[in-house]
């Protein structure tokens, strides 16, 4: 039942003063009461408390019942003073306007205002919270991709490391070939051309390979920049969530906000410029390191290729030659043998036609000669009584004794020519041997350091 003031009734004893004096003090009472609403002081809304749950101080205002005053007697002076309240001038004074509706604050002020400070407290370290993990999630990326591209750098390592192996052995193939004993051998050759161009090749191949070596050092130290500023981001946002209570209604319940990563950046909210230029710059440096370690992998399988192809063309080159060498060799052993067999034919012929001078020139003494050589012997005796012609017994003597001379001279010569043309087949297929000696030992010398598992495949 709601109080009220009654009006005084007439007077009937005294003065009419102190009755009209009376009537006023009571209808000022009675004037009070209407304008303060006594009633609406026991309302249970009053100690009600509401919750809140966005970014906007507005909308986390609880809605509390107005206290307005409706008095005729200070209707203007109430008007003055709320539309003086209506004009805040900070975040402190809408919050109070929200609240405080009334003549005086409700019980409740201080329940409410911490309700609202705890509900933007928690919405933004939900807010940063996403964002740190975003941050740190990033940053995992980038982490792993480093570790692809320190993988990748050491592959290039290692095949860098093969193809200055392969310099090397090519160095040593060369100079092997100079250990060719004849000056005919050391003649530049088919395999000498390879040679080179494998050494050109290798060089070419081994720049590109510095190249992209140097490229992948600079990515990771991006790469390493990149997680680094993610990092600081993710810890410099981590530190507001040093607040966040063990336990309690913060990380209850279904997110119904906006993700903050899909909102404009805000320097004062939980996604900065500064972490939005970090993820962006990170994204790029997460596509530029993968399409380096495509075209890493890329140039590794071109000079794998290369090198493998340049190796077999020059080890082809030199297993040809040494056939061709052992093919002459066995060619220059016949010809020895036949040029050996031809100097002992001339020189029996030789032994020969010596021993026939030696029977043409007759005996040493007198007392060596035949019966039937003697000029005194009667028949030539009778012969040179009658005829004026002598025997031509001389002469023949003479003419073969002669012809017997030349034919040693001729045989002679001829026999030097085979000797002579003999030493240069023997020296030369000692050379051609030890050609194919020297050339066989660069061969395996290649077989035994540039093994396949060098040179293996790389996937990434």
């Amino acid at each position: 039942m709601k109080p009220s003031v009654q009006s005084a009734p007439p007077a009937v004893v005294g003065p009419k003063s102190w009755r009209d004096a009376t009537v006023r003090s009571i209808l000022r009472a009675e004037n009070l009461t209407r304008q303060t609403r006594v009633d609406q002081l026991h309302s249970s809304t009053r100690y009600r408390c509401h919750s809140v749950g966005t970014f906007n101080v507005t909308h986390r205002l609880p809605q509390l019942t107005a206290y307005s005053v409706n008095s005729g007697v200070g209707k203007d002076h109430s008007e003055n003073d709320w539309e003086k309240k209506e004009e805040p001038t900070s975040t402190g004074s809408m919050l109070t306007s929200g609240i405080i509706s009334g003549p005086f604050p409700p019980p409740v002020l201080r329940d409410q205002s911490a309700g609202v400070s705890t509900g933007m407290a928690g919405e933004y370290m939900r807010g940063v919270r996403e964002v740190e993990g975003h941050l740190r999630r990033q940053a995992s990326r980038v982490t792993q991709e480093g570790t692809r591209v320190e993988h990748q750098r050491e592959r290039l390592e290692k095949l860098l490391r093969s193809l200055r192996k392969a310099l090397l052995t090519n160095q040593q193939s060369s100079d092997g070939r100079t250990f060719r004993p004849a000056t005919t051998e050391t003649i530049r050759d088919g395999a000498d051309d390879l040679l080179h161009n494998e050494r050109g090749g290798l060089i070419v191949l081994k720049q590109e390979l510095e190249s992209m070596l140097r490229k992948t050092l600079t990515q990771q130290q991006v790469l390493a920049e990149s997680s680094k500023q993610l990092l600081d981001c993710a810890f410099e946002r981590s530190r507001v969530t040093d607040l966040l209570p063990q336990h309690g209604s913060l990380s209850a319940g279904v997110k119904t906000y906006p993700s903050p990563l899909s909102l404009k950046p805000d320097p004062t909210g939980p996604f900065t410029p500064e972490c939005k230029q970090a993820l962006d710059s990170s994204s790029t440096v997460l596509r530029e390191s993968q399409q380096l370690r495509e075209n890493s992998s890329q140039l590794m399988r071109d000079v794998i290729k290369k090198q493998t192809d340049m190796q077999h063309s020059a080890s082809e080159a030199l297993q040809k030659k040494i056939t061709e060498t052992i093919n002459l060799e066995q060619h220059l052993t016949l010809s020895s043998a036949a040029t050996r067999q031809a100097i002992y034919r001339k020189q029996r012929q030789m032994q020969c036609a010596g021993y026939s001078l030696g029977r043409a020139m007759g005996p040493v003494c007198s007392a060596d000669i035949f019966c039937r050589e003697r000029l005194g012997r009667p028949m030539t005796q009778l012969y040179g009584r009658h005829s004026t012609v002598g025997l031509p017994e001389a002469d023949l003597l003479t003419q073969g004794r002669t012809m017997l001379r030349k034919h040693l001279q001729s045989s002679g010569k001829e026999l030097a020519e085979l000797q002579f043309a003999h030493q240069q087949l023997e020296d030369d297929m000692y050379g051609k041997r030890a050609a194919a000696s020297v050339d066989s030992s660069v061969v395996r010398l290649r077989r035994r350091l540039a093994r396949p598992q060098s040179v293996r495949p790389v996937t990434s």
